[in-house]
């Protein structure tokens, strides 16, 4: 689906560490103006923190200030939504905090109050927000509508404490978030990045799947996640990066740019090659089983001697009838798009048996044998749509690599006569990354690197590892499955592909 909005984080995303916003940022901006994609920004600045921000970026869509706490039309003064702390609940997270050691900021309607003008990262805020804070002795005279509290202390350890603790005092009554290792943000419990980009859906009548977030911090983590794309930024925990779709450069390496290039404007449809891929696309990655190879049957038939043959002999001992492997049934329930193992101890415990490790692994190992029997015997069926493609791709220059969970890779490209159709071959008795390790071997990064994968599993797989484009083969007819575990799109066969050229 075509993306119509894109939500950015300021500090950490849009600004360099020293804070500037840089002409290939706004240039990034005004090329998603050209290509008709709105952009706006989510901070938890206050309004006027973002007064900076506006004329040069040239925004129009509403933004949210306050981590979601307000939303406001780009003249920072019309509020169009708006959740505030219970007071009760602002006063309970005010003592915690001054109880912890941290200092303590309020910010209420458009104004920022604390104690201490000269305590830590006050003199940092006010050239971030561009105003002067108001100092006042209690705080407790101004939480009847406090939109967000911060704790600070230079103390990054205490502050981490500090929002765990927070988060089991407040329970669902308030959020409590780190912005930055030196400040928790306590907010209304709805006054999260999560919402932001729900109220965003709301207000400009958009489908989440039509949104896409980017940030760097633990409190980016609803926006990136509710988002129908989250892109985490270069200096991003590994947390953020492990939960995000893709990942870009740092804030001071041109980030935003970058993943505005790559992963917004380089997006099919709005360019495409002849392969029906991202201009950006380097090479492409096969899954073997159900991609390129039909050996979903040979698999099944090994599955169903071994099992027959250890149920026949358990029945003789016990007396008890038997019960025959299912070829379509209990390998389509048990054994399809999993691994063997964890396929074997599913259908033993179905059928009520409890066996040593020792001998389900002896099991899997006769299984191992009984398919390599049937490979000697039998040559691979392969999905000629996928060929034509893999051919397709290397005459355009893309380097290819087939990936297979199975021991048995190679033995099933050689019955299948594809051995000489790929750079590299990885499968399960090579490094547990395979996807990674594949896109090693050919040299080139994951960002320009296409996956085609036919199980959830698999599909899930490679988006985690931030491969550039995922494209799930539905072979069994569960195109949603496929989108719902990242698949960027959705091909009946890949041969669909070719010929899909569409200006840009």
């Amino acid at each position: 689906m075509t993306l119509k909005l894109l939500i950015a984080d300021v500090d950490g995303t849009m600004v360099t560490r020293d804070k500037l916003l840089t002409a290939r940022t706004c240039d990034a901006v005004a090329r998603l103006r050209d290509r008709g994609i709105l952009f706006t920004l989510t901070s938890g600045r206050p309004p006027r923190g973002m007064a900076g921000l506006v004329a040069p970026l040239k925004l129009t869509a509403p933004l949210a200030a306050f981590n979601g706490g307000v939303y406001v039309k780009p003249d920072l003064t019309t509020v169009l939504a708006q959740r505030t702390l219970p007071p009760a609940i602002a006063r309970q997270a005010v003592d915690f905090m001054l109880q912890a050691g941290l200092d303590v900021w309020v910010y209420q309607g458009a104004e920022w109050f604390l104690r201490a003008p000269n305590a830590f990262r006050v003199a940092r805020e006010q050239s971030n927000v561009g105003f002067d804070p108001v100092v006042i002795a209690d705080l407790h005279g101004v939480l009847d509508a406090a939109i967000k509290l911060v704790g600070v202390s230079e103390d990054k350890e205490r502050v981490a404490r500090c929002e765990a603790e927070l988060a089991l005092r407040l329970g669902t009554e308030a959020s409590a978030a780190r912005s930055t290792p030196y400040y928790v943000d306590v907010t209304h419990p709805e006054a999260n990045k999560g919402m932001v980009v729900r109220e965003a859906a709301r207000l400009l009548g958009l489908p989440l799947e039509q949104i896409a977030a980017i940030g760097d911090m633990a409190n980016d983590l609803p926006m990136l996640n509710t988002a129908g794309m989250g892109i985490a930024m270069g200096n991003a925990s590994p947390e953020v990066q492990r939960f995000a779709r893709h990942v870009t450069r740092t804030n001071d390496e041109e980030g935003f740019a970058h993943a505005v290039d790559t992963f917004i404007l380089g997006q099919p449809p709005l360019a495409r090659t002849k392969l029906g891929l991202p201009p950006r696309a380097r090479a492409c990655l096969f899954g073997l089983d159900g991609v390129l190879t039909q050996t979903a049957s040979l698999h099944a038939r090994a599955w169903k001697q071994l099992c027959d043959y250890y149920l026949r002999q358990r029945a003789r001992s016990s007396g008890q009838p038997f019960i025959p492997f299912d070829l379509v049934r209990d390998y389509s329930r048990f054994f399809d798009g999993k691994p063997p193992l964890e396929g074997l101890h599913a259908f033993i415990d179905a059928r009520g048996i409890a066996l040593p490790e020792g001998t389900v692994h002896a099991l899997n190992d006769r299984k191992s044998e009984l398919l390599t029997e049937l490979l000697q015997q039998e040559r691979v069926e392969t999905y000629e749509g996928t060929v034509r493609y893999v051919q397709a791709a290397r005459a355009m220059g893309l380097k290819t690599a087939v990936v297979s969970a199975s021991r048995h890779g190679a033995g099933m490209l050689q019955s299948a006569g594809l051995l000489d159709l790929f750079d590299a071959r990885l499968d399960a008795t090579m490094p547990p990354e395979l996807y990674l390790a594949a896109a090693r071997a050919l040299g080139v990064d994951t960002e320009e690197t296409v996956v085609f994968e036919d199980t959830p599993a698999s599909v899930a797989a490679a988006r985690d590892a931030h491969f550039a484009y995922v494209i799930g083969v539905d072979r069994l007819g569960q195109p949603a499955e496929l989108r719902r575990h990242g698949a960027d799109l959705v091909v009946a066969d890949p041969a669909a592909l070719l010929g899909q050229e569409e200006a840009p």
